[in-house]
């Protein structure tokens, strides 16, 4: 009885390990970015307000709702779109950011709260952040297909600005 409790703690603690690894951390690892974040751009301050990264979406303090599903991860030095910018410019940012890829597979919004990209729906969103995780840019994208090098359609609609409230973040937790 003893062994099979043990299998079943070693058992709950391996699934509850591998729930988050699907973004781009430093040494090759992949852990997902999450954790309440603050506006910190005139833009997110503006328009969402605060934002909550979980593993399943994105929540705002202004209402809205993103629900995603984690892509390949990228690298800052990736280009977003064909003869494009690559995320490292488009968030004036080192090519070593870690790049978090999102398809929006929903955006809520309540009622009078406009979506991330006015009247267009968001397809994908890039979240970016370096090793410490201070500060994260998020990037929103329209247009059917991903960012990417052969991307001929994916456009940046808007642009966000957001820091960690209580000191930097790494795959450890807070630093204080």
């Amino acid at each position: 009885m003893a062994a099979a409790l043990l299998f079943l703690i070693a058992l709950s603690a391996c699934s509850q390990g591998t729930a988050e690894t699907s973004v781009a951390a430093p040494r090759g690892q992949y852990v997902a970015l999450s954790g309440d974040y603050k506006a910190s751009s005139n833009t997110a301050r503006a328009i969402t307000g605060a934002m909550i990264i979980q593993r399943g979406g994105v929540t705002f303090s202004n209402g809205v709702i993103l629900y995603t599903r984690t892509l390949t991860p990228r690298h800052g030095g990736d280009l977003i779109a064909k003869n494009g910018d690559s995320y490292a410019a488009a968030v004036v940012g080192p090519g070593s950011l870690s790049i978090e890829l999102r398809r929006i597979t929903e955006q809520v919004t309540p009622a009078g709260v406009i979506g991330l990209c006015g009247a267009e729906r968001p397809q994908y969103v890039a979240l970016a952040y370096d090793e410490r995780a201070t500060t994260v840019t998020m990037l929103v994208f329209s247009g059917d297909e991903p960012p990417g090098p052969e991307a001929v359609s994916s456009r940046i609609c808007a642009r966000f600005g957001y820091a960690a409230p209580e000191g930097a973040r790494t795959r450890e937790g807070v630093v204080l």
